[in-house]
């Protein structure tokens, strides 16, 4: 069910802020996985999460469970920043993104471990859905672990082949905050429904415009989930005429 009512979204907003990367500082000797938090997507838009991890020792691996909303939003890839030997990415359900990656393979000539210290290790590409949720919405993407498995769904892996697990290794969850539209404001000037923005959206559907990701969100006039099409543009004409 779409979690989108004000009450909610300032909870899990406050819960959001409590466990952003930065908020505590970390223990001597800690080790921390984060997702970024506060990435801004608009309806249909497909936006980066990035991954990054704080570690003491080497890092020659990390393998990592996160859950996200489904019907919000939807895995699309992973984009790794480093080289890894093995890179095991898999979206066993929807909402659920299980990740592995290894500096290290025994098949392969061996690459050296990450140095100590903060790096992003890769970005995660999730699109937002392009249902109406009526208000802007905080959609958390959160670490969690498989009670089904016989072992740390989260986990960093040092060069020794031990690992560093919960709770001594940190798990900072992310959030990307999904923007209502204006629909009808086809050429994001503020103004939804003008003479303007008909003229805008015909330029598109001609061929002679371009649109930006709040652009084309803004011109599902009807709400049908799809962008920026003849129905949106019909729509559109009625919307000018009976101002």
């Amino acid at each position: 069910m779409l979690k989108h009512h004000g009450l909610w979204r300032v909870f899990v907003l406050g819960i959001l802020c409590l466990q952003a990367p930065g908020a505590r500082g970390l223990a001597q000797g800690e080790s921390s996985i984060a997702l970024e938090t506060g990435v801004v997507a608009d309806p249909g838009q497909t936006v980066a999460l990035g991954l990054e991890v704080f570690s003491p020792d080497s890092v020659a691996g990390l393998d990592m469970l996160v859950e996200f909303d489904p019907e919000i939003l939807t895995f699309n890839w992973f984009e790794p920043l480093h080289r890894f030997q093995l890179v095991t990415v898999t979206n066993p359900q929807p909402g659920r993104l299980r990740l592995i990656l290894r500096r290290q393979h025994p098949d392969s000539t061996s690459l050296p471990a990450l140095a100590p210290g903060t790096d992003t290790l890769g970005r995660i590409g999730l699109t937002a859905t392009i249902q109406d949720l009526l208000t802007d919405v905080y959609s958390a993407v959160e670490f969690v672990e498989d009670g089904g498995t016989p072992f740390d769904d989260n986990r960093l892996a040092r060069t020794d082949s031990s690992f560093v697990v919960p709770p001594e290794l940190q798990r900072r969850d992310g959030s990307i905050l999904i923007r209502h539209p204006l629909y009808g404001d086809v050429n994001d000037d503020g103004f939804a429904a003008t003479v303007a923005d008909i003229i805008f959206l015909a330029n598109y559907l001609g061929g002679t415009q371009q649109l930006t990701s709040r652009q084309r969100s803004n011109s599902d006039v009807n709400k049908d989930g799809f962008q920026a099409g003849m129905a949106d543009f019909t729509e559109l004409i009625r919307m000018v005429v009976e101002k």
